[in-house]
């Protein structure tokens, strides 16, 4: 089945949280050269887009969106960024081919605020566009590690984390950085029949304000479950830090109690060295002593017999 859209390039948005690689993905797959973020701070202040690029063929745009924990934007202002897009696209009679969610595989701790995130961007999408949704791991490690196949596990089987929407019908990729990895990946979107998301319809066809719509209803919602979870993760990171202080401190109170056997044993190897260094000094003296007395009782020996010789000449 042909699922082009009349020679218009295909969509593909880009959503996930601040250094999961989103703009690097963006460049890589179109050749484009966006600015990428280093560290924690995002450089995707707003929605951008690449240049048109060909993946088997086919026209495809990338759309790098900001993630929900953006350094410069709210929560509200990123997703009402994004949602201006989405139903400007709409508006003009343009579906998306795909949305990537992208997620380090080196993340392994997950907060209460990643876990909102995550579901903003199900809501986001709604039931009928996960068909076109895949959840891209990235930066992984070369050779891959086995806490990393372990984390994937763990996040494509926890109804927690991507179990439910894979079971709706998204999909789980790895990433490998490459520009063959990347049109794998938007080639697979390709092959399915465009779609609208959730949050364009709600907009558009329902005429709802934003805080209304599904995805902003998990925006502006604070359950008292979620508030408690941050304070156990809070209490946890607490409980951890003291740990990792008196763990600290233990080892280097023993550090020092084997530095101070180690000093103790050079002091008293020293004494002994000096010990047997004064000893061998005073029996030198004593020999060297001795032999003078010896030496001195010859001569006074051979003196005598020379005197007493010289007296019985005389005689």
């Amino acid at each position: 089945m042909d699922h082009s859209t009349g020679g218009q390039a295909a969509i593909i948005v880009l959503f996930g949280p601040t250094g999961s690689g989103k703009t690097t993905f963006a460049n890589v797959a179109s050749g484009s050269s966006m600015t990428v973020g280093r560290g924690l701070q995002s450089c995707t202040k707003r929605v951008e887009t690449t240049p048109v690029f060909l993946v088997g063929g086919r026209p495809v745009v990338v759309v790098d969106c900001p993630g929900f924990d953006d350094t410069y934007l709210s929560e509200t202002e990123t997703l009402a960024s994004v949602a201006s897009f989405l139903t400007t696209t709409y508006s003009k009679n343009r579906k998306l081919a795909g949305l990537l969610y992208f997620d380090k595989i080196t993340d392994t701790r997950v907060g209460g605020v990643s876990f909102r995130h995550m579901n903003m961007f199900r809501e986001l999408c709604g039931t009928d566009s996960l068909k076109n949704v895949v959840y891209v791991m990235n930066m992984w490690s070369e050779p891959i590690k086995d806490d990393e196949i372990h984390r994937e596990n763990e996040l494509r089987e926890s109804d927690e984390f991507f179990g439910v929407p894979l079971a709706e019908g998204a999909q789980m990729a790895r990433h490998q950085n490459t520009k063959e990895s990347a049109h794998s990946i938007i080639r697979a979107l390709l092959q399915r029949e465009t779609t609208v998301p959730q949050i364009s319809r709600e907009l558009v066809d329902k005429g709802l304000k934003l805080e209304a719509t599904s995805a902003g209803a998990v925006l502006g919602s604070k359950p008292e479950e979620e508030i408690q979870k941050l304070t156990d993760e809070i209490r946890q990171l607490q409980s951890d830090h003291a740990q990792a202080l008196q763990m600290a401190n233990e080892m280097y109170e023993r550090m020092l109690e084997e530095l101070e056997c180690e000093e103790l044993e050079r002091y008293q190897a020293l004494e002994w060295q000096i010990a047997l260094l004064e000893g061998e000094h005073e029996l030198d003296q004593i020999a060297r002593e001795q032999e003078w007395e010896d030496y001195m009782y010859a001569v006074d020996a051979s003196l005598a017999s020379a005197l007493s010789e010289m007296y019985l000449r005389e005689e």
